[in-house]
């Protein structure tokens, strides 16, 4: 059945047009997870550490594909609203040549500079020779990161959010079944481990590709010239998450700088079991928020602005309840969570146990944000939403990780997160208020 943007019931297009990123964000934090698992089981909390060293890096690859994906898919669907499929298919065009020379960038980055890169990240001598294994392996699929993340947006886009989710799921079946024969079986340590998860997003690409050629209902690919400024556009419109990727790429690395030197390897594989946790969570306020953007741009090109007000109240209602859901969930079943990685070792076991209970208090905020920062890019303002995210995932956050280990020790570097979202949300609450709204009063 059709879906109509425009008029439909506004409960029917969230549900049906947010669950499939939900779910999809799901399969893609099980990559992580299940990656975790089996280096944690197999390899030790040195191989976890040396896995979490690389996050910010894989941050980066997520990074730009989200910004090309997101600001691509952001046009597009103003111009899908405005009945200018031809211009759409320009945009969707453009985007995937800048997926593929940006992603060939980085992979070559990863690959010639990986002993340096992760020295950068905060590896210390015990864990910077599997860190650099685990980088250098990894950066040979960038690209299909990339592709791999904005293809899954722009069937989105065209109208088919349950296929990219099935394409999605498949590569998760196949990243399991590799890492369990690479890593347990082959014995084949950290290059198994990356080799499995780049693998997995190859799979993923290929069926992507296939319904983009054949089955797609609007977008058309054709190769077209590299315009810069319609190149700008794309990069502007998606930089706020862009900075939100990469902001969760630099707190990655903060955090592990600064428990490195209070606590040392362990203290960095307590945070490594965090971010695994933390994944689930983020990537669900985003998918949420994604599935929900292009309903507000398509209607905001439409130029009706009611509409849009009321998908704000439905959006800010579900990623509340989703953030007490959470927070409930994981500290009920914290000590289960914590087994999954942790096995024999009761001193780390402590460490996480203590960290989640103070982490933990970010997922209640953290949802507010994301919407609000997702609204500001749908209606083509990201410049905005690029400061919130600035203030959010760089500025605040890295101040508050200076101070409060200062006072509280240990304790302050795991407050660190819930304060910084409470703070962001008094700023980005009053932003939405006062200029926020206004957009969708003022604009003809």
């Amino acid at each position: 059945m059709k879906l109509d943007l425009g008029r439909g019931n506004l409960k029917t297009l969230i549900i049906r047009y947010g669950i499939p990123p939900v779910l999809t964000n799901w399969i893609f934090s099980l990559y992580t997870i299940v990656d975790g698992f089996f280096v944690s089981k197999y390899l030790g909390s040195k191989g976890l550490a040396a896995v979490n060293i690389v996050m910010p890096f894989i941050n980066l690859a997520f990074a730009m594909g989200i910004m090309i994906g997101i600001g691509g898919a952001t046009i597009i669907g103003i111009k899908l609203g405005e009945q200018k499929e031809k211009d759409a298919s320009k945009i969707y065009s453009l985007s995937v040549q800048l997926f593929i020379i940006l992603g060939g960038l980085i992979s070559l980055i990863g690959t010639i500079f990986s002993d340096k890169a992760v020295r950068i990240l905060g590896a210390n001598d015990v864990i910077a020779g599997d860190a650099k294994i685990y980088l250098f392996y990894l950066s040979f699929f960038v690209v299909f990161y990339l592709l791999g993340y904005g293809f899954e947006i722009f069937v989105r886009v065209d109208g088919n959010p349950t296929y990219s989710m099935f394409c999605i799921m498949a590569g998760a079946v196949v990243n399991i079944l590799l890492d369990y024969i690479l890593i347990a079986k082959l014995n084949m340590g950290l290059k198994g481990a990356a080799l499995a998860t780049g693998t997995a997003q190859m799979s993923v690409v290929l069926p992507l590709i296939y319904y983009l050629k054949f089955k797609r209902k609007k977008l058309r690919f054709k190769f077209v010239k590299i315009n810069l400024k319609k190149t700008w556009n794309i990069l502007f419109n998606g930089s706020s998450e862009f900075l939100t990727e990469v902001a969760t790429g630099i707190v990655i690395m903060a955090f592990n700088i600064s428990i490195m030197k209070i606590m040392g390897n362990e203290g960095v594989s307590a945070f490594g079991i965090i971010g695994y946790i933390s994944t689930l969570v983020t990537m669900t306020m985003i998918g949420f928020a994604q599935g929900v953007q292009p309903i507000i741009s398509y209607n905001f090109g439409g130029k009706n602005f009611d509409r849009i007000k009321e998908i704000l109240k439905i959006s800010m209602g579900v990623v509340i309840t989703l953030g007490v859901i959470f927070y409930l969930s994981i500290n009920y079943f914290s000590d289960e969570i914590i087994l999954i990685f942790i096995k024999n070792n009761e001193h780390l076991k402590l460490i996480t146990s203590e960290a989640i209970r103070l982490y933990s208090f970010t997922y209640l905020i953290m949802g507010i944000n994301i919407i609000i920062g997702a609204y500001f890019t749908a209606i083509e303002d990201a410049l905005t939403s690029s400061i919130l995210s600035i203030l959010r995932g760089i500025v605040i956050i890295n101040i508050l990780l200076y101070i409060l280990p200062l006072i509280f020790d240990r304790q302050g570097i795991w407050a660190s997160a819930p304060l910084n979202e409470m703070i962001t949300v008094i700023i980005s609450g009053m932003i939405l208020y006062t200029i926020g709204l206004k957009k969708i009063k003022t604009v003809e």
